[in-house]
């Protein structure tokens, strides 16, 4: 029961900070023109960043009545607060970034919202438990905020009937250009954090925790072959033939969009159940 609770308040967690930080950043690249939808991601968030807090809590006191034991949360908060702090902060920047009128101020507190929620990640998990790896945490910062940029493109980049032919083929355009090097940054970085946290990329297969990032990596490397049919194939024929382009844009985002929700399964079920070198939590 506490372990599907868990499973649900990190989903919660991930799903809130990613698209939050989605939103914020095809904002400030000139993608989108609006925080559309900001404010319900950021609430998701914050539920599920306070949920986590008091189900480590239940967990650590043994059963869920014991849910806001005060005897127990100094250990809890000791691991969580941190992060619970750093997300938290960032939420409120995105909550004033979607409140400000005047564009300057808004784009720098959105950046500064990225930044933390970003940051967020790095502030608790397995990176904080690597011994003799203090900077660790930091590769963790790059690989969340391209994963957020990355995860909104189905949503972002997605062909309306009411957007017309050349604001969708300029948003595509838009994010091609950032996302041709921050794309293999992420790879870069993810590779890096699975080298340093498994010990070793050859015995991935040999633990559950290596299987389901090999899992994640596979979804990752499918979605970055979708991505690429987007830029060089759909791109020209949405100027050639609009309605065909249209059709095929659909069709790879919600390839991409299943593709982003394995990857979320599978980052989820390795930092809950599992561990690095077959640690269990």
């Amino acid at each position: 029961m506490l372990t599907a609770l868990s499973l649900i308040a990190k989903l919660m967690l991930y799903i809130g900070a990613l698209v939050s930080i989605g939103i914020l950043s095809h904002f400030c690249l000139g993608i989108q023109q609006k925080l559309k939808g900001l404010r319900v991601f950021i609430a998701i968030l914050v539920i599920g960043i306070i949920s986590k807090l008091i189900i480590a809590n239940a967990q650590l006191a043994g059963s869920l009545s014991e849910a806001f034991n005060p005897d127990t949360f100094d250990w809890v908060w000791q691991s969580n607060g941190t992060q619970f702090l750093v997300f938290m902060g960032g939420a409120g920047l995105a909550i004033l970034s979607s409140s400000i009128k005047v564009n300057a101020f808004k784009n720098i507190s959105a950046a500064l919202s990225i930044i933390l929620l970003s940051a967020g990640f790095a502030a608790s998990g397995h990176t904080q438990g690597a011994e003799n790896m203090p900077w660790l945490p930091l590769w963790v910062v790059p690989h969340s905020l391209i994963a957020g940029f990355w995860i909104l493109a189905p949503i972002s980049l997605w062909p309306s009937n009411a957007a017309p032919d050349n604001e969708i083929i300029r948003r595509a355009d838009r994010f091609s250009l950032f996302a041709v090097w921050a794309v293999p940054l992420l790879f870069v970085t993810g590779l890096y954090l699975l080298w340093r946290l498994n010990g070793n990329l050859l015995n991935l297969s040999s633990t559950l925790y290596g299987r389901l990032l090999m899992g994640k990596l596979s979804a990752a490397m499918l979605i970055l072959g979708v991505g690429a049919y987007n830029k060089f194939r759909i791109a020209d024929l949405l100027k050639q033939s609009p309605r065909l382009g249209r059709a095929a844009l659909r069709k790879s985002l919600s390839l991409e969009a299943a593709l982003f929700i394995l990857v979320l399964v599978c980052i989820l079920l390795a930092t809950t159940l599992t561990g690095p070198e077959g640690h269990h939590h």
